[in-house]
């Protein structure tokens, strides 16, 4: 299991939504698990489970070419 933490610039609900349909095309519904817009709201960040590094490194490869770092951003 690979975790892969966003943060959402300012916990934008549209961007959220957005982040977590890049996760869902990589790994599945099961990804996004606990990604509410109530979390979201209260912390300004959201963890995605991977099944895999592999699948992992396709999620972060996937917000590098589809969303800029001022909208959210990988945590390394």
């Amino acid at each position: 299991m690979a975790t892969v933490t966003v943060t959402i610039e300012d916990k934008d609900r549209k961007v959220g939504a957005m982040v977590k349909a890049l996760a869902v095309e990589v790994s599945g519904f099961a990804s996004v698990r606990g990604t509410t817009k109530e979390f979201l709201a209260a912390h300004g960040y959201y963890e995605f489970h991977f099944p895999s590094e592999g699948k992992a490194e396709e999620f972060r490869a996937a917000m590098r070419q589809y969303l800029p770092k001022t909208f959210a951003k990988v945590r390394e």
